[in-house]
């Protein structure tokens, strides 16, 4: 009888096979990530419009307990409103800046003064609620004083995204606006 050889040793993918087998992993790779840092995006802008409801949540509160707007949003005012706050003595916590990670501090607010009540609802591109050159997660608390008042009337609120420019969003139309939260 003649002596069969078994063949037991296993078959290895020979080099062709694994260039074959990386290219199509690149491939994949370079269609999956741009499209995981379009969605982290999306998910820092919602977490942004978030922050601003709460903000406003807690200027409404104020307002009801308090009888009025404060100009200045954030030193002596609207801070004790925040959760775990206490009026004139301990300022509560501040909301997650989605961008840096870390909790937002009173110089992420930035106070500024309408000049008309019509600027606080104006909603054009390059218009008054159009603002640029902040960092991102930074909210804009913008007020308007009538003439003849001791404090602000109306409010608005603005968050800023990646690159400093004013959360926007689109209406029915699929025209521009900017995310604006106003009483």
């Amino acid at each position: 009888m003649r002596n069969q050889r078994v063949w037991n040793t296993p078959r290895a993918f020979t080099l062709v096979e694994l260039l074959i087998i990386i290219m199509i992993l690149g491939i994949l790779m370079a269609m999956v990530v741009p499209n995981v840092a379009v969605v982290r995006e999306h998910a820092r802008v919602g977490a942004m419009k978030m922050n601003l409801h709460s903000v406003q949540i807690v200027i409404e509160q104020f307002h009801a307990e308090q009888g009025y707007y404060a100009d200045d949003f954030y030193e002596d005012e609207y801070g004790a409103y925040f959760p775990g706050g206490v009026w004139e003595e301990e300022i509560g916590r501040l909301p997650t800046n989605p961008w840096s990670g870390r909790q937002m501090d009173p110089d992420e607010f930035n106070p500024e003064d309408a000049d008309e009540e019509p600027d606080l609802y104006n909603t054009e591109e390059f218009g008054p609620n159009d603002h640029s050159g902040f960092w991102a997660g930074e909210i804009i608390y913008t007020v308007y004083d009538p003439p003849g008042t001791f404090s602000p009337t109306h409010y608005n609120l603005l968050g800023i995204q990646h690159g400093g420019v004013t959360i926007r969003g689109f209406d029915a139309e699929n025209e521009v606006v900017i995310f604006v939260l106003h009483n």
